[in-house]
């Protein structure tokens, strides 16, 4: 089984039947970590009765990032790859924020599945709208700096069941940009992301940048695919590190499609400046589908 980091649950003052700002009467409570709570609520008017996801944060949090998350939020409402962002307010000391309710994860997805795998179909399909999300998201000027699979999610309806949607971007930091152009960071960063997931670059301590968010997309697959990634139940972060530079340059990916090797070589030549070639990339998973699809049709 695949599973996520788990945070430190926190205990809420909000409950099922709470009625917030008049308007949202909270169902049950969805998610809960270090950060805050996220509960199912449903908004009735005259005409219907809409389900909604609603995310709060204490106050006196001292490292806030619901702010950030609404910032974002606001910036990509109307993106097909994005939540809706519906409202923010304060209730009970919390910050909140209600946004379209969307689905499961990828963890949990590909967890219901006999073999804990995705098939290479699946996987490709995905993944091309992953990076579809990210580039919207780099577009608007955003590194995620946190993309690990219980990030992307599918929505909760027949019609959006298929689509995948980037969330969670409470570690989200504008790129560095100086008139119109993204430059190299002149402080050095610290560690930010899940240790799985996160990219060499992150454990060096490195400002990061667009190239990192693709590389932990490369970790994510490779665990989608094959049901596991070498460092995968290891916790200290220097062994994790020795390992994901070992793997680097395509030993980690000996039991993916060969076109990945090109995707790989593709993030791996950029820095934090240089922009993705979202195209190539997504042209590299839809030919790699392709492929296969031509192979299971001969067999």
């Amino acid at each position: 089984m695949i599973t996520s980091s788990i945070l430190p649950k926190i205990s809420t003052p909000f409950k099922s039947g709470d009625i917030i700002e008049n308007r949202y009467t909270l169902i049950e409570q969805i998610s809960a970590g270090s950060y805050g709570t996220i509960f199912e609520a449903f908004h009735k008017n005259r005409t219907s009765t809409q389900h909604v996801a609603i995310k709060f944060e204490n106050t006196i949090h001292k490292s806030p990032k619901l702010p950030n998350e609404i910032f974002v939020l606001q910036a990509l409402t109307d993106h097909k790859h994005f939540a809706r962002f519906f409202q923010q307010g304060i209730n009970n000391m919390h910050k909140f924020v209600a946004m379209e309710l969307l689905g499961p994860c990828l963890i949990d997805l590909v967890n219901r599945k006999k073999t804990q795998q995705f098939c290479l179909h699946s996987l490709l399909k995905l993944g091309v709208q992953s990076i579809e999300a990210l580039q919207a998201l780099h577009k608007a000027g955003f590194v995620h700096r946190d993309i690990n699979p219980s990030n992307f999610v599918i929505g909760c309806t027949v019609e959006t069941s298929s689509k995948i949607y980037l969330i969670d971007f409470g570690l989200c930091k504008k790129l560095n940009v100086k008139d119109g152009i993204v430059v190299m960071p002149s402080m050095k960063g610290s560690f930010r992301g899940t240790i799985k997931y996160a990219s060499i670059n992150a454990h060096l301590k490195k400002e990061l940048g667009r190239n990192d968010d693709l590389m932990s997309l490369i970790y994510i697959f490779v665990e989608l695919y094959t049901g596991s990634i070498p460092w995968g139940n290891i916790n200290d972060t220097d062994e994790v590190l020795r390992l994901k530079e070992h793997y680097q340059g395509g030993n980690l990916l000996a039991n993916m499609p060969p076109e990945l090797m090109q995707f790989e070589r593709h993030i791996l030549s950029l820095n934090y400046t240089t922009e993705p070639d979202y195209q190539l990339l997504t042209s590299i998973l839809d030919a790699a589908d392709e492929k296969h699809q031509k192979i299971r049709k001969t067999t």
